[in-house]
């Protein structure tokens, strides 16, 4: 194995790309970001131009390249995770027909219906219902609204297929990030040709498919010089952005799992096979790892609570997270009544009423500002262990929780979700848990580790454990009692 082996992760996620470049060890010697803002002409519609994507890219490679003044022959390979379900489109000579439909778009919730109403729901999508947000949703808007552009489609593609085939020409796809397309038959791995055929789209006009962490080929020799690349860098399949951060964080094994605070609350677990009877408001995704699959439960509006909360109620001194949550520390667990229902974009995969939107509730002339930053940081806490609930409800135990995201850098955070969920807390050294875990299906992918196990074992570590204290323990639990109380009782909870 050669001990100087370094590989470089692309994270294009929904406003930035983030690339870093790591070493065989997992020790990251570089790292670059680059923002982009979304184009939202009206209501419902959201894009962005697809060769922002590239350009950020570039950018963020050449620097860290720059940056960490390693050889380019000590790079072995390039990989990338990204967003699911963004839509980009390519005519015959690989260029972009129109702009990329990213996934948080809404246009096509007619479109939606009608796949539903001749097609009904296919549970081997692995995906709890029919969305706006599925790429085969925006296929039939396109083929309804735009003819001129959808008679000269030649390839439809995703965000990290697109990354790929300006890296090497290549036009390759990995079933992680294809299983929230609602094309993908997640248990026979292959396309689900009745609702191909049902909107019009044929096979050849969609990437190949393959796994996570496959070579596809090397650098195309103009870019890799453009990057500053050697052109025998590999270029490798990455995996889907939550994905990524499993692995990355060590999530690659039954009964482990993580959760992501960002600025939705994600929460993934690792199973062995697909299950023999689906939950039904708990999607089923492809792993990176062949033959295996994680459940996925979310709700839109995690960390993104706190932000909104401090740009619209604090300003100036005391206006920053750590003063917010030092003084939440002081108000008592449960925040003396008052609680927060963290739906304010909706309330994702849990079985709620999907109208419902944010509530506070208990508010009395005693509670301040600070109660209501508590009652934010119990409020995605509750709603973890509901999602928790639902995972385990399908026969699975989770023996700890990996937490990553911005949230996972609150002391008080963690130990409050500790306290909620009764599970240990663990958080992980590296921030960038998403790039690293491309980095070690990269690591495997050219036999610098024989598999995935390996590569976790000698790439990943954890970075604090934080235990529930027995007593706050008690005190949430009939806190959360009555928190899916007043969820049943008042809010509407089917």
């Amino acid at each position: 194995m050669d001990s100087s082996s370094c590989f470089i992760s692309l994270d294009v996620g929904t406003t930035s790309v983030k690339v870093a470049l790591f070493d065989r060890s997992g020790t990251m010697l570089g790292t670059a970001l680059e923002e982009y803002k979304l184009d939202t002409p009206a209501e419902d519609i959201v894009e962005l131009d697809p060769e922002k994507y590239w350009q950020c890219c570039r950018r963020g490679i050449r620097k860290v390249v720059e940056q960490s003044r390693v050889e380019p022959g000590t790079i072995r390979s390039i990989a990338a995770c990204t967003q699911g379900e963004t839509l980009i489109v390519l005519d015959r000579e690989g260029n972009p027909l129109r702009r990329a439909i990213v996934w948080m778009d809404n246009r096509s919730k007619q479109e939606a219906d009608e796949i539903k109403a001749h097609l009904g729901h296919n549970r081997n999508t692995g995906q709890v219902d029919i969305f706006p947000t599925w790429p085969i949703t925006k296929i039939l808007w396109l083929k309804k609204n735009e003819p001129a552009v959808y008679r000269e489609i030649d390839k439809y593609l995703l965000v990290e297929d697109y990354i790929l085939f300006r890296l090497s020409g290549q036009v390759r796809g990995e079933y992680s990030l294809y299983t929230s397309s609602y094309m993908l038959d997640i248990i026979r791995k292959d396309w689900w040709q009745g609702i191909l055929d049902f909107v019009g789209v044929s096979r050849d006009q969609l990437p190949e498919l393959c796994e996570s962490g496959e070579i596809i080929g090397s650098v195309d020799p103009v870019v890799g010089k453009d990057l500053g690349l050697n052109p025998e860098t590999l270029v490798v399949t990455g995996t889907m952005d939550q994905t990524a951060a499993m692995i990355g964080a060590g999530n690659i094994t039954d009964g482990v799992v993580t959760e992501t605070t960002g600025a939705a609350l994600v929460m993934c677990e690792t199973i062995d096979a697909y299950p023999t009877v689906p939950s039904s408001n708990l999607a089923v995704q492809c792993h990176a790892i062949p033959g295996k699959y994680f459940l996925i439960g979310w709700c839109p509006a995690g960390g993104m609570t706190l932000k909104w909360f401090r740009d619209n109620f604090y300003d100036g001194e005391g206006a920053d997270y750590d003063s917010m949550t030092a003084a939440a520390a002081k108000v008592p667990p449960g925040s003396q009544g008052l609680f927060f229902f963290p739906y304010m974009a909706g309330p994702g995969t849990l079985n709620i009423n999907p109208d419902l939107r944010g509530v506070f509730y208990g508010l009395e002339l005693h509670h301040t500002r600070t109660h209501f930053v508590r009652a934010i940081l119990e409020g995605i806490g509750f709603s973890l262990r509901e999602t928790l609930q639902n995972i385990e409800e399908m026969g699975t135990s989770a023996k700890e929780i990996l937490s990553l995201g911005g949230g996972a850098r609150s002391a008080l955070w963690n130990q409050i979700k500790a306290d909620i969920t009764g599970k240990r807390i663990t958080t992980m050294k590296c921030s960038e848990t998403a790039a690293l875990g491309v980095a070690v299906l990269q690591a495997c992918a050219t036999a610098t580790y024989p598999d995935v196990e390996t590569a976790v074992e000698k790439m990943v570590r954890p970075a604090q454990v934080v235990d529930p204290i027995p007593k706050n323990v008690a005190l949430y639990e009939k806190a959360y009692q009555k928190y899916i109380q007043i969820e049943r009782e008042q809010l509407g909870k089917r």
